[in-house]
């Protein structure tokens, strides 16, 4: 009996191939996701900081021009913080876009290999069968032969 051959398996790897690229892309988008919320943390924790500095400083009595800055400052920082909050929104869109792409992909791959499984089980199936007819052959073969003698 001939060798198993998917006949599906150029297609199969192309999808592989299809799959890891849309994997690779979907793990740049979270870093870059990762990397937006840690830099919002940051700026966050500064606002923060900020903030008790300028709360510390009023206790202690200091002048209306350092106050102002310190409230310049904490704007400035609220409208990139708002700025950043816009970024990260768009990344987790794209993260959950990129998500259905790869869930399709895998899907793709999935019946593929489900298909070469079915093959498979299909050529199993007729392999075994040759071999019986081949078994019977011999011992049909062999009775001949003996009831010849």
């Amino acid at each position: 009996m001939k060798k198993f051959h998917f006949t599906l398996g150029r297609m199969l790897d192309f999808k592989n191939q299809i799959l890891d690229k849309e994997k690779d892309t979907l793990g740049r988008i979270r870093r870059e996701k990762n990397e937006m919320d840690e830099k919002i943390l940051r700026y966050e924790r500064q606002l923060a900081q900020a903030s008790d500095e300028m709360i510390e400083k009023q206790k202690k009595g200091v002048p209306a021009r350092q106050l102002i800055l310190y409230s310049i400052q904490a704007e400035h920082t609220r409208q990139y913080l708002k700025q950043l909050r816009k970024e990260q929104l768009a990344l987790e869109k794209e993260v959950e876009r990129q998500t259905d792409v790869v869930r399709r992909a895998s899907q793709d791959v999935s019946s593929l290999e489900k298909l070469k499984e079915r093959q498979w089980e299909q050529y199993c199936y007729e392999a075994n069968k040759a071999y019986q007819e081949e078994i019977l052959e011999f011992v049909s073969g062999r009775l001949v032969r003996t009831e010849r003698r």
